[in-house]
């Protein structure tokens, strides 16, 4: 199973995010959702680059840089609102505590301060996201001193949502209990000193705090109610909105992770069909072709040794024993490829055979020597240069596009010249021309006979080659009528994969497979 480099940043990432999430409660954001920034592997080398992200990953960039400020904005709006709506309710809270109060029934010094502490304490309802633990403390503590549980009650809905359990769990037993004590203390104090006593005023002149400005006996019971009810609907709404958001939370989690683990299935399916499929494959290809070009490889070799009296026939025979065994070494490598799914990575070069892992513009010499071994004619012109800054896809489709255009010369004109002109620099990119008359020659060609005549690099051929088959040239099968017609289709699909251009058809009375690839980066 192959892996590029997006693929496996994307799976790290991934990986990281669920540790995190393991180490925090499923039902609020994790330490990957706090502290890491998400990237893949190109966006990644865009940002330590110089190069500019692309226009897809700069629109994604765009949308969550907004989205991010979005929320930030209506967090502090939120904790604006809380905090102007939290400092008078603290100042109203201080009636429960009457060191505040003179003898009048006026703020004192003590309750200025105290009121100046409560709104600054109050700004720590900003850090309610990030650190709830701040204000729950702080709220305790106001609840504590003089009753005031706003506070509290708020840092405990954030700790619910984003906490682990056990820390839910225990903000949960403590909010409650402060809550609780801070009723029935209310509730057994003096009326006087009952912030809800003011609602039971008679006279709105009256100062509440002080003797002289008890409410009726009868008003007592309703203020005890009134306290009872603000207590138990603050800690219901803390605990019922957090628990629910909690475990909504919970639920997106656990459905995501479901989606994550279905979509994995899905795809360990799916290879697994594709490995059966390439087995299957595999298994057809050697036990089909490998029998027959192990037949042709014996037959060719007893020919060759029957032969000695007649060099033509010896050469033939070794040259035919030569592919049959290239053949092999080709099939075993396709096979061993279609089986483990590894075509894409090459072995061990060898010289005597090039199996489709280690296909090289390199090869075409020998290439084209193998096919004159067979009495075609082949006018080379071979300039070659750049080869190690070559991408492997263009240099195996050069190799393929010479072969293809070979065979189907040898096929549809036998004994016809071809003419084959191959160019490949890193600044003019490719160019490859193959010709051959499109009737074949009537005459034959006789391929030299020493290496002299044949030219440096290329071995001699024989003069001749043996008749194989029924002694009946009409009962012999031509090889233009075998393929399908998808080597051409070969040849135009890899010319389109690299963005070159290719025609293939008859001009000026030659079949012609004219192809140019583009220029490519030179290396070093």
């Amino acid at each position: 199973m192959d892996f590029d480099s997006l693929s496996l940043s994307k799976f790290f990432n991934w990986r990281i995010h669920l540790s995190a999430r393991l180490c925090q409660p499923i039902g609020g954001p994790g330490l990957a959702e706090r502290w890491t920034t998400y990237v893949s592997a190109a966006g990644y080398d865009a940002l330590v680059s110089d190069q500019p992200l692309p226009p897809q990953g700069q629109q994604r960039l765009r949308d969550s840089r907004s989205r991010r400020t979005v929320r930030i904005v209506v967090r502090i709006l939120v904790g604006s609102v809380a905090w102007i709506l939290g400092v008078p309710l603290s100042f109203f809270a201080l009636l429960a505590f009457p060191p505040a109060f003179d003898d009048t029934g006026m703020l004192s010094t003590l309750g200025v301060l105290l009121g100046l502490l409560a709104a600054f304490l109050w700004l720590s309802v900003f850090a309610r996201h990030r650190w709830p633990w701040i204000p729950f403390v702080i709220g305790a503590v106001l609840a504590t001193a003089w009753g005031d549980g706003t506070l509290m009650l708020i840092g405990l809905f954030h700790l619910l949502v984003r906490s682990p359990r056990k820390q839910a769990l225990t903000a949960t037993a403590i909010g409650a209990l402060l809550i609780t004590v801070g009723v029935v203390r209310l509730c057994l104090q003096s009326p006087a000193n009952n912030p809800f006593g003011i609602l039971f005023l008679s006279d709105p002149n009256q100062i509440p705090g002080v003797d002289g400005s008890l409410p009726a006996d009868e008003s007592v019971f309703g203020m005890n109610m009134l306290t009872v009810i603000a207590g138990l609907m603050g800690l219901a709404i803390s605990l019922g909105f957090g628990f629910l958001l909690r475990r909504t939370r919970r639920m997106r989690a656990v459905e995501s992770f479901a989606q994550r683990q279905s979509r994995r299935s899905e795809n360990l399916s799916a290879e697994l069909a594709r490995t059966s499929e390439r087995e299957l494959l595999a298994r057809e290809l050697h036990d089909t072709l490998s029998h027959r070009l192990s037949v042709i490889s014996l037959h060719s070799g007893a020919l060759e040794v029957g032969g000695n009296d007649d060099p033509a026939i010896a050469s033939t025979a070794s040259a035919l024993r030569q592919e049959a065994h290239a053949s092999l070494e080709d099939l075993r490598h396709l096979v061993g490829g279609v089986r483990e799914g590894t075509l894409a990575n090459a072995g061990p070069q060898k010289e005597a055979s090039t199996p489709p892992s280690l296909t090289s513009m390199r090869s075409i010499p020998q290439l084209v020597a193998s096919v004159q071994a067979t009495g075609t004619i082949i006018r080379p012109s071979i300039i070659i240069q750049d080869v190690e800054s070559a991408p492997t896809v263009l240099d195996r489709a050069v190799y393929r596009i010479v072969q293809e255009s070979l065979t189907n010369a040898m096929k549809h004109a036998p004994g016809a010249p071809v003419t084959l002109g191959v160019t490949v620099s890193a600044d003019l990119g490719a160019r490859i021309v193959i010709a051959n008359p499109a009737e074949p020659s009537a005459q034959r060609f006789h391929p030299p006979r020493t290496t002299a005549e044949a030219g440096p690099g290329i071995p001699p051929y024989p003069t001749s080659a043996p008749r194989v088959g029924p002694a009946n040239p009409g009962a012999q099968q031509s090889l233009s009528s075998t393929g399908a017609g998808a080597g051409l289709v070969g040849i135009r699909e890899r010319v389109a994969m690299l963005g070159g251009e290719v025609f293939i058809g008859v001009r000026d009375g030659s079949f012609l497979v004219d192809v140019t690839l583009p220029p490519f980066e030179r290396q070093g």
